[in-house]
């Protein structure tokens, strides 16, 4: 079932001002041929238009977040469900803007106004994790214009670079992803339908036993284990790429997280995977087209 997210919004305002300089974000603004994007959830492909609804949303309720803390993203939640059809006009500048607000407070700002949210997450994590058993997230986005391992290393680029705005920018719900190491991202982050926000350490050194079968078709994957503080293995991921023979690539991107968690946190992060890597498909595209 599709979240009740993908209409969601709120009448809070991003108030932040700066540079939209992170990379074209619209077919128009570059030459070359028009990139389209589709996503698929469910079984359902989504046009740009409706994961972009999505991501309206979510800059709303995040701009609340940063401005009055937690309380503020409450109330924004809660008022997203009274406005069905959330204007996408401005979600391009929206979404620079918002990126501008995060980089602007700077890492350890970020790290004080969720670290009430860090305090319950964390342990809950650690915790669920200890199951041992997992339920995966899973979104798929088509582009019509790069190729499979094109993106991925396009991707590994900015993982190493340690290109934090290209990480934040992405998705509304990143508060936090740098590169601490080579191959490794500390993320801090609201998942899926989560209200709080979370901490975890990416290792795509580590990724034996991931919870999620390779599939033989899609030959281009990026997969690695997230641990917490403690090194516990709370989660993994296992992003999977194959060239369209038309042009184009295809992504299936999946998530494991802890089983116990509850079912519309799964179903809601194929939302966030969607939206973030439809923009990192974008920003691929923009840099070969360039």
């Amino acid at each position: 079932m599709i979240s009740r997210r993908r209409f969601m919004t709120t009448a809070a305002v991003v108030t932040a001002t700066g540079a939209l300089a992170s990379w074209p974000l619209s077919a128009a603004d570059a030459a070359g041929p028009a990139l389209e994007l589709t996503a698929g959830i469910d079984g359902s492909t989504l046009d740009r238009a409706t994961v972009l609804r999505w991501e309206a949303t979510r800059i709303q309720v995040a701009a609340q977040r940063l401005r009055y803390w937690l309380p503020g993203a409450l109330l924004a939640e809660f008022a997203a469900f009274y406005d069905a059809a959330p204007s996408i006009a401005t979600v391009d500048q929206d979404r620079e803007r918002l990126a501008d607000l995060k980089m602007g407070l700077g890492e350890d700002r970020i790290r004080e106004i969720l670290a009430a949210d860090l305090a319950v997450t964390g342990p809950a994590s650690h915790l669920a994790a200890a199951t041992g058993s997992w339920a995966v997230s899973r979104a798929e986005v088509t582009s019509t214009l790069g190729t499979a391992q094109g993106f991925v290393t396009w991707f590994n680029s900015r993982i190493n670079a340690d290109d934090k705005r290209a990480m934040l920018v992405a998705c509304p719900d990143h508060y936090l992803i740098r590169t601490p190491g080579p191959g490794v991202q500390e993320v801090i982050e609201v998942t899926g339908g989560a209200v709080l926000g979370a901490r975890f350490v990416i290792d795509y050194a580590d990724a034996a036993g991931v919870p999620i079968a390779a599939e033989p078709a899609f030959p281009v994957r990026a997969a690695g284990w997230a641990h917490d503080d403690f090194g516990t293995r709370i989660g993994a991921v296992h992003h999977q790429f194959q060239d369209n023979p038309q042009g184009g690539f295809r992504a299936k991107l999946a998530v494991a997280f802890p089983a116990v968690m509850p079912p519309e946190m799964i179903s809601t992060h194929q939302w966030h995977l969607a939206c973030e890597f439809s923009n990192w498909v974008t920003g691929y595209a923009a840099s070969i087209r360039t």
